[in-house]
């Protein structure tokens, strides 16, 4: 196989130790070394994800993350479990909103050997229609064990809503009836289709030599050939609606969703920070009124859940049937008391400790940082450092986030959704009227 042509792009504007090249065929790589690590982590990151399955074929992303390691022409699954074992790597598939990743974590002179197994997966899949019927079974098993959770039915119901009428609220695993409808020519369609170098980004962390890493590349997937079809623009339009699903038992479910700022937002750190300030932990507004003060819930959380082109702030309480409408109230009342105040500089400071707390210990990880160069380039094309994302946290003032709140104001709209016993008017009563 010839290698191709590899290009810089930029590369005197990286910050040390920070990589990019672009080869002919149009798959780009981005890399990180970290030579004080053993270890070395590496993916493929392609645009297939949930929201590009085709009607009717929801949950086949899922399923294909799993089938792509079930065999290749040259190696039977159990082969190709051995030769992965065999280097010692751990390796995995999974299937986002928008977009797929295959990777594989190990010892950094091992990197050759594991690159050319996951190049075989990703070039040569066979979709074996015994491993095909194992696979979808143990799908269905997820399925069932998902709808028999209300605490994770709950973020799907809320998601469904905020994104209805476009394909960015699906469920991972699809439901029942879709994934038993599958077939192993489904998902090679699927493959054929969105599984192509131009578009498609390498990217790995950790302690290895990068020319040589970007010859052993163009020699794996160098005859990797074509582009997907662009995905088809999404354009959300949220608006206040409230979702119940009823279900009998001594717990309430509740969740709530309102916009955010996407990847690459000017406001994506200020965002950040607000979700930690309000639902991130013990310190947290949600925490301290909802559960600490007044005793209404067993958990109670937010969720900053950005995408490509647009965001979402999910929260989350779970309380019994007795508490839950005064839950909803307290709850409606610190977003309103956020959107109106805004956060005081002691939270807003000690947000920014934990949240480069976070990064430093997540940047110690060859695996986390194979996945943020992978997001950072992906979404923003641009390769961020710890010091960089550090400076940029330091750099939000509670002035910020005022104007963040006016940009995306809490409650409006809002979402909500519950699970539980307690119908609608009994949940939800008078919450909203001061919005």
């Amino acid at each position: 196989m010839s290698t191709p042509t590899a290009k810089n792009t930029s590369q005197d504007e990286l910050a040390p130790n920070y990589f990019m090249r672009t080869f002919t065929n149009g798959l780009e790589m981005v890399g990180q070394r970290m030579p004080s690590l053993a270890s070395t982590t590496f993916g493929v990151q392609l645009a297939a994800g949930l929201r590009d399955e085709p009607e009717g074929k929801l949950g086949l992303t899922y399923l294909l993350s799993e089938m792509m390691f079930q065999g290749t022409t040259t190696r039977t699954v159990r082969q190709l479990t051995e030769d992965f074992e065999a280097i010692g790597a751990r390796k995995g598939g999974e299937a986002g909103n928008e977009t797929a990743r295959y990777s594989a974590q190990i010892v950094s002179n091992r990197f050759d050997r594991a690159l050319e197994l996951l190049a075989d997966v990703l070039l040569h899949p066979t979709f074996p229609e015994e491993e095909f019927a194992q696979m979808r079974s143990v799908q269905l098993q997820e399925i069932r064990r998902r709808d028999d959770e209300p605490m994770r039915r709950i973020f799907d119901l809320v998601r469904e809503e905020f994104y209805k009428g476009t394909t960015l609220g699906r469920r991972a695993l699809g439901t029942r009836e879709s994934v038993e409808a599958l077939t192993p020519g489904d998902l090679r369609a699927f493959w054929q289709a969105r599984y192509h170098p131009r578009g498609s980004l390498v990217s790995i962390a950790g302690n290895f030599d990068w020319e040589a890493a970007v010859t052993q590349v163009g020699e794996r997937l160098g005859g990797w050939q074509g582009q997907a079809s662009a995905s088809a623009e999404q354009t959300p339009h949220p608006a206040d609606a409230i979702s119940i699903e009823l279900h009998e038992g001594n717990q309430e479910h509740i969740g709530m969703a309102f916009p955010f700022p996407a990847f690459g937002d000017a406001d994506y750190y200020a965002a950040s920070l607000v979700s930690e300030i309000f639902g991130g932990g013990m310190t947290s507004r949600l925490f301290r009124e909802v559960r600490e003060k007044r005793g209404l819930v067993y958990s109670v959380a937010s969720i900053f859940a950005p995408n490509g082109t647009y965001g979402a702030e999910y929260l989350y309480a779970g309380t019994t049937p007795e508490k839950a409408h005064e839950t909803v109230l307290v709850m409606v009342e610190e977003l309103r008391r956020l959107r109106e105040e805004g956060v005081s500089e002691d939270e807003l400071a000690r947000a920014k400790v934990q949240l480069k707390s976070e990064l430093v210990m997540r940047g110690e990880s060859s695996a986390a940082r194979m996945g943020a160069l992978a997001r950072s380039w992906w979404y923003e094309r641009r390769l961020t450092t710890i010091q960089q994302l550090k400076e940029a946290i330091d750099s939000v003032t509670t002035e910020q986030i005022l104007g963040l709140l006016k940009r995306f104001p809490p409650m409006r709209p809002l979402v909500i959704g519950a699970i539980g016993p307690r119908a609608q008017e009994d949940l939800i009563g008078d919450a909203l009227a001061r919005r």
